[in-house]
């Protein structure tokens, strides 16, 4: 579903991605760690085309050049630090995001993910500058999640969310997999990973040093933990 080949991208003389590779199959909830400042949110805007100036690299979406429109029809996307500036009720926003893609208005669905996520269906009718964080972060969930697309891409979807919020969106997630939907996404919370993601990597200095199972991560880098085996392959202990 997603593929990315030789990545290559620099700011001035400092690279940022070098010669990154990812491959997601179809249906994969792969987990993206990294260090604030890794290029994770570089990555995932790279392949949004969002940026575009990058050195060296092939992306595909669902086997389609990642530039082209046809690719961008595949993917939702929910960024990090999700806000809404406009004076608009929740029900405003999701009908123009529904109208963005050129998708009908399903009230049932939209009702029923305020319920896999925790919020009040009637807080859609007030407006979203009276939203608190958390809110506004399951409103961004809700319309990408309601929306009929292959691959969801989420960078730090769990920012804002309170550990009952954070449970509310495990289980969503998990409801995905009847829909055989691809999730992409980035993390800092590698314990809720560990629990969710089918595949994991973690991107340091540049480049993907892990890409596999949780299971074989803590495998090989002799770990009970995600978060540890994290912190053993980024310093290289233990020795492999």
């Amino acid at each position: 579903m997603l593929e990315v080949k030789n990545l290559h991208y620099q700011i001035g003389k400092n690279s940022v991605l070098r010669g990154m590779n990812l491959s997601i199959q179809p249906g994969c909830f792969y987990a993206l760690a990294g260090a604030n400042g890794a290029g994770k949110t570089t990555l995932i805007k790279i392949t949004l085309d969002l940026i575009r100036n990058i050195q060296q690299g092939d992306i595909t979406i669902g086997s389609i050049d990642h530039k082209l429109m046809s690719a961008h029809d595949l993917v939702t996307y929910l960024p990090e630090n999700f806000d809404i500036k406009k004076d608009v009720t929740g029900w405003q926003f999701i009908k123009f995001v529904y109208g963005a893609y050129s998708q009908p208005l399903n009230r049932n669905r939209v009702e029923l993910l305020c319920e896999r996520l925790g919020l009040d269906y009637s807080c859609l009718d007030d407006k979203t500058n009276s939203y608190s964080k958390g809110m506004k972060q399951k409103l961004g969930l809700i319309s990408c999640f309601m929306l009929d697309k292959p691959l969801i891409i989420l960078d730090e979807p769990l920012s804002g969310l309170d550990p009952k919020a954070r449970y509310h969106f495990k289980e969503l997630l998990k409801s995905q997999r009847e829909n055989n939907r691809t999730i992409f996404y980035s993390t800092h919370m590698l314990a809720d990973a560990e629990e969710i993601c089918d595949q994991f990597g973690i991107l340091h200095d540049g480049k993907i040093v892990f890409d596999g199972s949780p299971d074989s991560c803590l495998e090989q880098y002799k770990a009970q933990t995600l978060e540890q085996a994290y912190m053993n392959c980024i310093t290289g202990y233990p020795e492999n």
